[in-house]
């Protein structure tokens, strides 16, 4: 059974400015469950009664936020995604020099791969929609591309651009490129018989130098390597 929610609204602290940040706060555990519950159950198999209980709140209360499972699912997508993709740029404008190729490639190669473990929640909701994709609508693959998964490439993009243009790579084609990058990074730790145990962060780290030196031996340029 849902737990009986506080009655917020009849304290005088809720009066005022206090009233939004109730609101907020009820989004916020809402939006929290759900991105659990998703991960955990998929689309199809989970109910709204079910997020509800993970988030500590009334099915009505669901409903006062949003219209229904569809939209819900869209917005924490949306959310989720955005929150992945900024903590990846952000990671990267902090440790991206500009001038060491291979320093700065290993840094983006960790950054694109830290992001598991860093939003555990999230890649678990995602390996669910790949599951389920072909009962999506479009537009709610769109959004959650838009808002993540291609924000990050073009940021993985952006990165390969300036260090072409600084003459510390060979880049001819930006997109094939990072399409090559984001291979070598991802496919030791991605490519694996199922069962297989968990990647150290050693393990990790040595799956990352491995790309970035490959990547280099066809993107680098000769004299920055030296």
């Amino acid at each position: 059974m849902v737990p009986a929610e506080p009655q917020a609204d009849a304290s005088p602290r809720t009066s005022g400015h206090g009233r939004p940040g109730v609101r907020a706060g009820k989004r916020r555990a809402i939006t929290q469950g759900a991105r659990t519950v998703f991960g955990r159950e998929g689309y199809s198999r989970t109910s709204i009664e079910a997020i509800a209980a993970e988030a500590g709140v009334s099915t009505r209360t669901i409903y006062n936020h949003f219209s229904g499972k569809e939209q819900l699912f869209s917005d924490v997508v949306h959310d989720s995604a955005s929150q992945v993709a900024d903590a990846f740029i952000a990671t990267v404008d902090k440790q991206v020099t500009g001038t060491d190729p291979q320093a700065d490639l290993l840094a983006l190669g960790r950054a694109f791969v830290d992001q598991r473990t860093q939003f555990p929640e999230h890649f678990a909701m995602i390996q669910q929609i790949m599951a389920e994709v072909q009962h999506f609508p479009a537009a709610v693959i769109d959004t959650w591309q838009q808002a993540g998964p291609l924000r990050v490439q073009r940021e993985v993009a952006r990165q390969l651009e300036q260090l072409t243009e600084a003459g510390l790579l060979r880049i001819d084609d930006s997109a094939l490129g990072t399409v090559h990058f984001v291979a070598l990074v991802t496919s030791e730790i991605t490519i694996r018989p199922h069962g297989s145990p968990s990647l150290s962060p050693a393990q990790t780290r040595a799956c990352v130098i491995r790309a970035v030196d490959t990547f280099l031996h066809g993107y680098g340029d000769a004299r920055s390597t030296e």
